[in-house]
């Protein structure tokens, strides 16, 4: 079987590496047909011998090499990640449909409420994340309590930064960390540290709880990263092993509670949620469950 991957340019040159290694019976490209001109010409060049087209991003309306691959009539996965099901609905709300396309996909996605997303727009997904964490590796808590979160550089209201103004505010004695930004057009409140772009396996090392506070989510790769070392995650998507909030009200509450703990030696790293990755986010199941959905595909 003859899979070709497309879509998101950084992970999905990475899940193509994996599955390669993994399958070796079955053969893997990545082709970044969005924005090489020299990919988009190899993938026409071998369109005739694939087998599966594999969208590490998904889409109603279609385009070039979906547009091709239907055409050839050639078996097409489509996996909705981030917020891929925005644009969608956009779509969709618009009559912008690629009916043929819909009809002939096979459509994956990361987690239950994007899944019930499409169901709005008459799209059934099977949940499946791409997403594997591979360390073993045990970090006990730090010695002093801190909270690292991301913003995304000129989407910081869209993951939440008047949540977290509020709740600094409210906790002057706990140091906020924010990845992904390192200036800011207004002054924050001076327990916010601005790192800029990080390493964010190593901050999460340095820190007790992260939160993340997107308006809209998917599955998270830092929440999983977070997990996986044990530590407190704060959302406001409910998932396992993480703590729920709705208000900056509950946050600054549950936050509070923790460093209560922490404060009194009594809190102890997040077991529970490091077996819960290991469980379901190893190399071995996640890709043995691609591998069975593409090949099954295939037949």
């Amino acid at each position: 079987m003859n899979v070709a991957i497309i879509g998101n340019n950084h992970f999905g040159p990475i899940l193509t590496k994996q599955l390669a290694q993994y399958d070796t019976k079955n053969s893997y490209i990545f082709y970044d047909t969005n924005a090489k001109v020299f990919d988009k010409i190899k993938f026409i060049f071998n369109i005739l011998k694939i087998d599966v087209v594999y969208s590490l991003s998904a889409t109603v309306s279609g385009g070039g090499a979906l547009n091709l691959a239907l055409k050839l009539n050639k078996k097409i996965v489509q996996h909705f990640i981030g917020s891929d099901v925005l644009g969608a609905v956009e779509d969709y709300k618009r009559g912008n449909i690629n009916q043929q396309l819909l009809k002939r996909s096979i459509f994956l996605c990361e987690v239950d409420w994007i899944a019930e997303e499409l169901k709005e727009i008459s799209i059934h997904a099977k949940i499946q994340t791409y997403c594997i964490i591979e360390n073993s590796d045990t970090f006990e808590l730090p010695k002093s309590f801190s909270i690292l979160t991301y913003l995304g550089k000129g989407k910081e209201e869209f993951y939440g930064l008047d949540t977290l103004i509020e709740v600094a505010n409210k906790l002057k004695d706990i140091e906020f960390k924010v990845a992904g930004i390192d200036a800011y057009n207004v002054a924050l409140p001076k327990n916010i540290t601005l790192l800029g772009w990080v390493d964010m396996y190593k901050e999460l090392q340095k820190s007790v709880c992260y939160i993340r506070n997107a308006s809209h989510d998917g599955i998270a790769f830092s929440v999983i990263e977070a997990l996986s070392l044990g530590r407190y995650v704060f959302r406001n998507y409910k998932f396992p092993y993480t703590i729920y909030f709705e208000s900056a009200t509950e946050l600054a509450e549950k936050i509070s509670q923790k460093k209560r703990l922490f404060d009194d030696l009594r809190l102890q790293i997040n077991t529970e949620a490091i077996n819960f990755v290991k469980s379901e986010f190893s190399k071995e199941k996640v890709l043995a469950n691609l591998v069975k959905i593409l090949t099954d595909v295939k037949r």
